[in-house]
């Protein structure tokens, strides 16, 4: 082990990290939102998110409670401060600053459109489209500004719900995350469906996705960033990440 890496291990090391230890903190993850949270096939909850939380609380030294949550329960929850902490790619805005604490992005994604190929992203060619997202989602803002008046936006509680709109028809163009966006490209369900233009980076997400804290655990931020570079200097999170991507996602 290098001196460097000594040395970073002894700033950020465990006993450094360590928060409300002896305690549960109650940890949320999104809901049905593969590759970073879903159940296998024996009713597991995995996926690199679940993994990274875990990790964090290993490197905080506390007790976890992990439950998937849809989005909008996740923002409540961390406004009425019934969760201690959401590790669910959250963006940072204004509003969410006002109910809840951020820390440092840990990792970093593009949105994509899908839709059907032939549908155009302009303003004749959204016209008589209806364009989705996820409710309180970065994608769903950016629809709005981008869209409203233009085409029809609507949002969904659930990534699923939002999937199944457009695999149904009830939908004809969804703005969501880059890696989730892949995965259903790549399943049975989304043959059919692909990538409408580039990958975009809404102007409403440029801090990255970051872990949300309560505004209960003021102390906890800095641990947690502390804690996402030491498991960033130790390898662990390259370990997790490759099990569910073939390539960086910080």
């Amino acid at each position: 082990m290098t001196f460097c890496l000594l040395f970073l291990l002894a700033l950020f090391g465990k006993g450094a990290c360590v928060a409300h230890a002896g305690t549960e903190l109650s940890v949320a993850v999104l809901q049905n939102y593969p590759p970073f949270s879903y159940t296998d096939e024996q009713g597991n909850l995995i996926g690199f998110d679940v993994e990274f939380a875990a990790a964090l609380c290993r490197q905080l030294d506390v007790q976890c409670r992990t439950v998937a949550l849809p989005l909008r329960a996740i923002i409540s929850g961390m406004s009425s401060q019934s969760l201690d902490m959401a590790v669910a790619g959250l963006g940072v805005t204004e509003e969410r600053k006002r109910i809840m604490l951020f820390s440092n992005s840990y990792y970093r994604s593009h949105s994509l459109y899908i839709g059907r190929p032939g549908t155009r992203l302009d303003e004749e060619g959204v016209a008589d489209k209806i364009l989705a997202a996820q409710h309180n989602s970065m994608q769903l803002f950016a629809l709005r500004r981008i869209w409203q008046g233009k085409a029809v936006v609507v949002g969904f509680e659930s990534h699923k719900g939002l999937l199944d709109a457009l695999v149904r028809g009830r939908v004809d163009v969804v703005l969501i995350d880059g890696f989730p966006g892949m995965d259903f490209l790549k399943s049975p369900e989304g043959a059919g469906f692909v990538m409408l233009g580039n990958p975009v980076l809404p102007r409403e997400n440029p801090s990255g996705s970051c872990i949300a804290v309560s505004t209960e655990h003021p102390d906890l931020v800095n641990r947690i960033n502390q804690a996402i570079l030491t498991l960033r200097v130790t390898g662990e999170y390259e370990r997790i990440m490759r099990k569910y991507f073939a390539f960086s996602i910080y």
